[in-house]
């Protein structure tokens, strides 16, 4: 139960995080076009933006890693 109830939400974290890197999450951030200035501890705040969800997608991975798939693996052998 657990199990399941864990993969159904990092499935969802991980697809949410998916739509929200290139597709509107640019909108959010920079509602106008051209207007690319700002900036977040020197990054331009479009590349913060992409690469803040790639560490949310890659996080989804560990920890599926860590609490779902090893566990199967020794199962399986």
């Amino acid at each position: 139960m657990f199990k399941t109830r864990l993969s159904k939400i990092l499935g969802a974290i991980f697809i949410f995080a998916t739509i929200m890197g290139p597709g509107p999450g640019l909108y959010l951030i920079m509602p106008k076009e051209g207007e690319s200035s700002a900036s977040v501890v020197g990054i331009p705040i479009l590349y913060a933006w992409v690469a803040f969800w790639f560490f949310v997608q890659a996080g989804v991975i560990l920890m599926a890693n860590f609490k779902l798939w090893s566990k199967q693996s020794k199962l399986d052998e």
